[in-house]
Protein backbone atom coordinates (compact mmCIF):
# COMPACT_ATOMS: atom_id res chain seq x y z
CA UNK A 1 0.00 0.00 0.00
CA UNK A 2 1.13 3.40 -0.90
CA UNK A 3 2.12 5.69 2.20
CA UNK A 4 0.49 8.92 2.09
CA UNK A 5 2.60 10.31 3.99
CA UNK A 6 5.74 9.73 2.26
CA UNK A 7 4.46 8.30 -1.20
CA UNK A 8 6.62 5.30 -1.01
CA UNK A 9 5.69 1.60 -0.48
CA UNK A 10 4.34 1.49 3.41
CA UNK A 11 4.27 -2.63 2.93
CA UNK A 12 1.42 -4.85 4.31
CA UNK A 13 1.50 -3.84 7.59
CA UNK A 14 -0.37 -1.07 9.60
CA UNK A 15 2.62 1.16 10.07
CA UNK A 16 5.07 2.67 6.73
CA UNK A 17 8.32 0.77 6.40
CA UNK A 18 9.76 4.64 5.29
CA UNK A 19 8.34 6.67 7.66
CA UNK A 20 5.96 5.26 10.33
CA UNK A 21 2.92 6.71 9.48
CA UNK A 22 -0.07 4.47 10.02
CA UNK A 23 -1.06 2.59 7.19
CA UNK A 24 -4.74 1.26 8.35
CA UNK A 25 -7.63 2.29 6.17
CA UNK A 26 -5.85 4.12 3.80
CA UNK A 27 -6.90 4.23 0.39
CA UNK A 28 -4.32 3.54 -2.24
CA UNK A 29 -2.38 6.84 -3.64
CA UNK A 30 -3.27 7.49 -7.31
CA UNK A 31 -0.76 6.39 -9.67
CA UNK A 32 -0.51 10.17 -11.06
CA UNK A 33 -0.14 11.82 -7.31
CA UNK A 34 2.61 9.08 -7.00
CA UNK A 35 4.45 10.34 -9.73
CA UNK A 36 3.94 14.31 -8.55
CA UNK A 37 5.13 12.87 -5.14
CA UNK A 38 8.49 11.40 -6.21
CA UNK A 39 9.73 14.39 -8.78
CA UNK A 40 8.80 16.51 -5.71
CA UNK A 41 11.13 14.43 -3.47
CA UNK A 42 13.94 14.43 -6.08
CA UNK A 43 14.17 18.26 -5.87
CA UNK A 44 14.06 18.28 -2.63
CA UNK A 45 16.74 16.24 -2.61
CA UNK A 46 18.35 17.79 -5.19
CA UNK A 47 18.16 21.42 -3.63
CA UNK A 48 19.65 20.12 -0.22
CA UNK A 49 22.59 18.93 -2.02
CA UNK A 50 22.96 22.22 -3.61
CA UNK A 51 22.56 23.86 -0.83
CA UNK A 52 25.68 21.74 0.95
CA UNK A 53 27.83 22.41 -1.60
CA UNK A 54 27.13 26.39 -1.74
CA UNK A 55 28.02 26.37 1.68
CA UNK A 56 31.05 24.21 0.89
CA UNK A 57 32.36 26.39 -1.14
CA UNK A 58 31.91 29.60 0.78
CA UNK A 59 28.96 31.00 -0.04
CA UNK A 60 27.36 30.85 3.34
CA UNK A 61 26.34 33.64 5.25
CA UNK A 62 29.48 32.56 7.85
CA UNK A 63 31.85 32.90 4.46
CA UNK A 64 30.04 36.33 3.79
CA UNK A 65 30.49 37.84 7.08
CA UNK A 66 34.25 36.54 7.21
CA UNK A 67 35.03 38.10 3.78
CA UNK A 68 33.39 41.49 4.84
CA UNK A 69 29.99 41.85 4.23
CA UNK A 70 28.50 41.34 7.33
CA UNK A 71 27.01 44.19 9.38
CA UNK A 72 29.61 44.66 11.74
CA UNK A 73 31.93 45.46 8.77
CA UNK A 74 29.97 47.86 7.42
CA UNK A 75 29.70 49.09 11.06
CA UNK A 76 33.32 49.08 10.94
CA UNK A 77 33.67 50.92 7.69
CA UNK A 78 32.04 54.04 8.65
CA UNK A 79 28.10 52.79 6.98
CA UNK A 80 25.97 52.45 10.38
CA UNK A 81 23.66 54.86 11.52
CA UNK A 82 26.25 55.88 14.72
CA UNK A 83 29.05 57.24 11.72
CA UNK A 84 26.37 59.08 9.75
CA UNK A 85 25.28 60.79 13.04
CA UNK A 86 28.72 61.74 13.87
CA UNK A 87 29.90 63.08 10.45
CA UNK A 88 26.32 65.21 10.27
CA UNK A 89 23.32 63.64 8.73
CA UNK A 90 21.74 62.65 11.80
CA UNK A 91 18.28 63.75 13.09
CA UNK A 92 20.00 65.82 16.05
CA UNK A 93 22.64 67.59 13.43
CA UNK A 94 19.33 68.62 11.41
CA UNK A 95 18.09 70.14 14.63
CA UNK A 96 21.02 72.36 14.83
CA UNK A 97 21.81 73.46 11.37
CA UNK A 98 18.40 74.87 10.56
CA UNK A 99 17.16 71.66 8.81
CA UNK A 100 17.88 69.35 6.02
CA UNK A 101 20.70 69.88 3.55
CA UNK A 102 20.06 70.63 0.36
CA UNK A 103 21.38 67.59 -1.19
CA UNK A 104 18.71 65.79 0.07
CA UNK A 105 16.07 68.25 -0.14
CA UNK A 106 14.34 67.18 -3.99
CA UNK A 107 11.88 67.87 -6.18
CA UNK A 108 10.99 65.35 -8.84
CA UNK A 109 15.16 65.08 -8.47
CA UNK A 110 15.49 68.37 -8.94
CA UNK A 111 17.47 70.73 -5.45
CA UNK A 112 14.72 72.55 -3.26
CA UNK A 113 16.62 75.43 -4.05
CA UNK A 114 18.22 76.34 -7.28
CA UNK A 115 19.07 79.09 -9.79
CA UNK A 116 18.47 78.40 -13.61
CA UNK A 117 19.97 81.86 -14.83
CA UNK A 118 22.00 81.91 -17.61
CA UNK A 119 24.58 84.38 -19.00
CA UNK A 120 23.53 84.73 -22.28
CA UNK A 121 20.38 86.26 -21.18
CA UNK A 122 22.04 88.03 -18.49
CA UNK A 123 24.57 90.03 -20.34
CA UNK A 124 22.35 92.33 -22.50
CA UNK A 125 20.60 93.16 -19.11
CA UNK A 126 23.44 94.06 -17.83
CA UNK A 127 24.53 96.01 -20.80
CA UNK A 128 21.76 98.10 -20.23
CA UNK A 129 21.87 98.31 -16.74
CA UNK A 130 25.31 100.09 -16.81
CA UNK A 131 24.23 102.21 -19.98
CA UNK A 132 21.36 103.49 -17.55
CA UNK A 133 24.10 104.09 -14.67
CA UNK A 134 25.97 106.05 -17.08
CA UNK A 135 23.43 108.38 -19.17
CA UNK A 136 21.68 109.48 -15.56
CA UNK A 137 24.78 109.70 -13.75
CA UNK A 138 23.50 107.00 -11.33
CA UNK A 139 20.02 108.27 -11.07
CA UNK A 140 18.41 105.61 -12.49
CA UNK A 141 20.02 103.35 -9.50
CA UNK A 142 16.47 102.57 -8.01
CA UNK A 143 15.80 100.89 -11.59
CA UNK A 144 18.08 99.14 -12.10
CA UNK A 145 18.17 97.12 -8.47
CA UNK A 146 14.84 96.55 -10.12
CA UNK A 147 15.77 94.84 -12.97
CA UNK A 148 18.05 92.66 -11.09
CA UNK A 149 15.88 91.58 -8.29
CA UNK A 150 13.15 90.89 -10.99
CA UNK A 151 15.23 88.88 -13.29
CA UNK A 152 17.39 87.02 -10.19
CA UNK A 153 13.72 85.82 -8.77
CA UNK A 154 11.94 84.85 -11.97
CA UNK A 155 15.22 82.21 -12.05
CA UNK A 156 15.03 81.12 -8.64
CA UNK A 157 13.37 77.95 -7.94
CA UNK A 158 12.44 76.96 -4.14
CA UNK A 159 10.61 73.20 -3.73
CA UNK A 160 9.36 73.66 -7.48
CA UNK A 161 7.84 77.03 -7.13
CA UNK A 162 9.35 80.12 -8.92
CA UNK A 163 9.59 82.89 -7.87
CA UNK A 164 8.48 86.31 -8.42
CA UNK A 165 9.17 89.96 -7.97
CA UNK A 166 6.53 92.92 -7.71
CA UNK A 167 8.57 95.74 -6.81
CA UNK A 168 8.88 98.81 -9.10
CA UNK A 169 11.20 101.41 -9.27
CA UNK A 170 8.58 104.32 -8.25
CA UNK A 171 7.79 102.11 -5.28
CA UNK A 172 11.44 101.96 -4.61
CA UNK A 173 12.51 105.95 -5.54
CA UNK A 174 10.29 107.38 -2.67
CA UNK A 175 12.45 105.07 -0.04
CA UNK A 176 15.77 105.79 -2.11
CA UNK A 177 15.44 109.58 -2.32
CA UNK A 178 14.68 109.21 2.07
CA UNK A 179 17.77 106.75 2.40
CA UNK A 180 20.05 108.61 0.88
CA UNK A 181 19.44 112.01 2.17
CA UNK A 182 19.29 110.33 5.95
CA UNK A 183 22.99 109.16 5.03
CA UNK A 184 24.05 112.60 4.18
CA UNK A 185 22.87 113.65 7.07
CA UNK A 186 24.52 111.50 9.79
CA UNK A 187 27.41 111.50 8.01
CA UNK A 188 27.29 108.21 6.41
CA UNK A 189 26.27 106.67 9.31
CA UNK A 190 22.98 105.90 7.82
CA UNK A 191 24.39 103.42 5.22
CA UNK A 192 24.43 100.75 7.54
CA UNK A 193 20.50 100.69 8.12
CA UNK A 194 20.61 101.26 4.18
CA UNK A 195 21.40 97.50 3.63
CA UNK A 196 18.72 96.37 6.06
CA UNK A 197 16.17 98.58 4.58
CA UNK A 198 16.51 97.86 0.96
CA UNK A 199 16.07 94.00 1.63
CA UNK A 200 13.21 94.26 3.98
CA UNK A 201 11.61 95.92 0.70
CA UNK A 202 12.75 93.06 -1.60
CA UNK A 203 11.22 90.63 0.70
CA UNK A 204 8.16 92.63 1.16
CA UNK A 205 7.54 92.37 -2.55
CA UNK A 206 8.32 88.47 -2.98
CA UNK A 207 6.45 85.91 -3.64
CA UNK A 208 5.73 82.87 -5.53
CA UNK A 209 4.69 83.27 -8.40
CA UNK A 210 1.66 80.90 -8.77
CA UNK A 211 0.37 82.72 -5.99
CA UNK A 212 0.99 86.12 -6.75
CA UNK A 213 -2.86 87.18 -7.57
CA UNK A 214 -2.29 91.01 -8.25
CA UNK A 215 -2.30 94.18 -6.18
CA UNK A 216 -3.62 94.09 -2.96
CA UNK A 217 -2.14 90.87 -2.07
CA UNK A 218 -1.00 90.05 1.60
CA UNK A 219 2.69 89.74 1.83
CA UNK A 220 2.86 89.26 5.44
CA UNK A 221 4.31 85.77 5.40
CA UNK A 222 7.15 87.07 3.15
CA UNK A 223 9.68 89.30 5.25
CA UNK A 224 13.51 89.49 6.18
CA UNK A 225 13.68 89.88 9.88
CA UNK A 226 17.78 90.97 10.23
CA UNK A 227 18.54 93.52 13.32
CA UNK A 228 20.30 96.35 12.80
CA UNK A 229 22.18 96.01 15.27
CA UNK A 230 22.59 92.33 14.84
CA UNK A 231 23.70 92.79 11.21
CA UNK A 232 26.10 95.77 11.61
CA UNK A 233 27.64 93.37 14.02
CA UNK A 234 28.32 90.78 11.65
CA UNK A 235 29.55 93.38 8.97
CA UNK A 236 32.43 94.52 11.69
CA UNK A 237 33.04 90.92 12.12
CA UNK A 238 33.49 90.54 8.36
CA UNK A 239 35.68 93.88 8.17
CA UNK A 240 37.67 92.73 10.72
CA UNK A 241 38.07 89.28 9.02
CA UNK A 242 39.36 91.26 5.91
CA UNK A 243 41.50 93.75 7.41
CA UNK A 244 43.81 91.62 9.79
CA UNK A 245 44.04 88.95 6.60
CA UNK A 246 44.96 91.69 4.00
CA UNK A 247 41.71 91.21 1.88
CA UNK A 248 42.59 86.90 2.03
CA UNK A 249 40.02 86.00 4.53
CA UNK A 250 37.29 88.35 2.20
CA UNK A 251 35.62 84.88 1.01
CA UNK A 252 35.20 83.84 4.80
CA UNK A 253 33.57 87.12 5.80
CA UNK A 254 31.04 87.45 2.72
CA UNK A 255 29.77 83.84 3.49
CA UNK A 256 29.61 84.83 6.69
CA UNK A 257 27.05 87.93 5.92
CA UNK A 258 24.89 85.29 3.44
CA UNK A 259 24.15 82.97 6.03
CA UNK A 260 23.25 85.48 8.31
CA UNK A 261 21.21 87.07 5.57
CA UNK A 262 19.54 83.58 4.52
CA UNK A 263 18.64 82.75 8.51
CA UNK A 264 16.77 85.91 8.48
CA UNK A 265 14.49 85.59 5.07
CA UNK A 266 11.05 84.40 4.77
CA UNK A 267 8.93 83.65 2.00
CA UNK A 268 5.66 81.99 3.08
CA UNK A 269 7.09 80.28 6.05
CA UNK A 270 9.88 78.86 4.41
CA UNK A 271 12.97 80.05 6.07
CA UNK A 272 16.52 79.87 4.53
CA UNK A 273 19.47 79.30 5.54
CA UNK A 274 23.12 78.69 3.84
CA UNK A 275 25.73 75.64 4.16
CA UNK A 276 28.27 77.42 1.84
CA UNK A 277 31.42 77.67 2.79
CA UNK A 278 34.96 80.02 2.31
CA UNK A 279 37.27 77.97 0.94
CA UNK A 280 34.09 77.08 -1.81
CA UNK A 281 33.22 81.02 -2.23
CA UNK A 282 37.02 81.63 -2.77
CA UNK A 283 37.08 78.62 -5.03
CA UNK A 284 34.15 80.05 -7.52
CA UNK A 285 35.60 83.83 -7.31
CA UNK A 286 38.86 82.30 -8.31
CA UNK A 287 37.57 81.13 -11.99
CA UNK A 288 35.49 83.76 -12.45
CA UNK A 289 38.17 86.18 -11.97
CA UNK A 290 40.59 84.10 -14.76
CA UNK A 291 38.12 83.62 -17.11
CA UNK A 292 37.07 87.37 -16.67
CA UNK A 293 40.91 88.18 -17.43
CA UNK A 294 41.09 85.89 -19.95
CA UNK A 295 38.27 87.62 -21.63
CA UNK A 296 39.15 91.21 -20.77
CA UNK A 297 35.59 91.23 -18.83
CA UNK A 298 33.10 89.60 -21.08
CA UNK A 299 32.63 86.89 -18.66
CA UNK A 300 31.36 88.96 -16.06
CA UNK A 301 27.80 88.17 -16.71
CA UNK A 302 28.33 84.61 -16.92
CA UNK A 303 30.31 85.32 -13.72
CA UNK A 304 27.34 86.28 -11.64
CA UNK A 305 25.12 83.32 -12.59
CA UNK A 306 28.19 81.25 -11.80
CA UNK A 307 28.06 82.34 -8.15
CA UNK A 308 23.83 82.98 -7.91
CA UNK A 309 23.99 78.93 -8.63
CA UNK A 310 26.52 78.21 -6.02
CA UNK A 311 25.13 80.08 -3.63
CA UNK A 312 21.15 78.89 -4.12
CA UNK A 313 23.00 75.51 -4.65
CA UNK A 314 24.60 75.69 -1.08
CA UNK A 315 20.87 77.58 0.12
CA UNK A 316 18.51 75.12 2.16
CA UNK A 317 15.06 75.32 3.80
CA UNK A 318 15.05 75.56 7.37
CA UNK A 319 10.98 74.63 8.04
CA UNK A 320 9.84 76.49 11.05
CA UNK A 321 6.28 77.71 9.64
CA UNK A 322 3.76 76.90 7.45
CA UNK A 323 6.03 75.44 4.52
CA UNK A 324 4.62 75.03 1.00
CA UNK A 325 5.68 72.13 -0.98
CA UNK A 326 4.72 70.08 -3.70
CA UNK A 327 5.59 66.65 -2.29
Amino acid sequence: MICPNCGNEGGEGKFCVSCGAPLTQMTPMPQDQFQQNQQGLQQNQQGFQQQQQFQQQGYGQQQFQQQGYGQQQYQQQGYGQQQYQQQGYGQQQYQQGYGQPNQFQTNGGEPSVYFDGEGSEYFPILLLNGLLLFVTCGIAFPWVICKNLKWRKSHTIVNGHRLAFTGTPGDLLGNWIKWWLLTVVTCGIYSYWVNIRIREWEMSHTCFEDDYHGDGMDFSDCFYDGEVGERLGQALVAGLIITFTCGIGAPWAVVKLLKYDMEHTVIHGNRFAFNGTGAGYWGENAIVGLLMTITCGIYSAWGICRINKWTYRNTFIQSTGNVKTNY
